[in-house]
């Protein structure tokens, strides 16, 4: 069962990943670690806080790859997210603070490597196969 949605004051994340159902997303809410903790929210406005977003999806040989990235305004971002079912993406929505921007960098510094790490990993089993 999904968590219900929290105050975008009560958490400084969420990771988005796909779930057993082709319709059904399942969100993990999370906060900094004491050294990003804290922040100050930057950007936003009275509609809501910008938040830094990342995108993944499946390649054809349903690989994870990377799609997109990028900074929006978001009222609700549990619901943004929930919107997204069914589009074959799933990734992360941050809090901008004065202090995110390298913990995102960090994020997609990491999830890039570990898909080129995946993706050199199925190179080598196919050779090995033939």
């Amino acid at each position: 069962m999904q968590p219900e949605n929290r105050a975008s004051d009560e958490y400084d994340g969420i990771y988005f990943l796909p779930g057993e159902e082709d319709d059904e997303l399942i969100l993990s809410y999370f906060d900094f670690n004491k050294e990003m903790a804290g922040g100050t929210p930057i950007d936003g406005n009275s509609f809501g806080h910008m938040y830094h977003i990342a995108f993944f999806k499946h390649d054809e040989e349903g690989r994870p790859a990377y799609d997109d990235s990028f900074e929006a305004i978001l009222g609700d971002p549990a619901t943004y997210i929930k919107n997204l079912t069914g589009a074959g993406v799933y990734g992360c929505v941050i809090k901008k603070t004065e202090k995110s921007g390298k913990w995102f960098e960090d994020y997609l510094k990491r999830a890039l490597e570990q898909i080129t790490i995946r993706k050199l990993r199925g190179y080598a089993s196919s050779i090995a196969n033939t």
